[in-house]
């Protein structure tokens, strides 16, 4: 899957660890890594709802059109599906507000 990323340093800590961890701290730096690994690794988005560890969901309201992915607790990964096989990694936040 392509992947298309909302700012440059989304796009550079999807591949470099210590930016990754400079923006989300070790542990959801890692995972972040991982999930956009996992997003290249696959071939269409419909896929994406196979993976239980993703728990992929559609946002409602003022996100409708974004789609949420588990990072680790209250962390996820918004995105948003430009195509079948492009996605737009939007932001990494905590639906918490912590």
């Amino acid at each position: 899957m392509n992947i298309v990323f909302y700012s440059s340093r989304l796009q550079d800590a999807s591949t470099c660890i210590g930016e990754a961890t400079r923006l989300f701290g070790a542990v959801i730096g890692k995972k972040y890594i991982q999930r956009t690994l996992l997003l290249r690794a696959t071939d269409e988005f419909r896929h994406l709802f196979g993976h239980r560890a993703l728990k992929l969901h559609p946002l409602k309201g003022n996100r409708d059109g974004q789609y949420s992915v588990t990072l680790t607790g209250n962390y996820r990964l918004i995105l948003e599906k430009i195509d079948e096989e492009t996605v737009r990694i939007v932001e990494v936040e905590d639906y918490h507000g912590n």
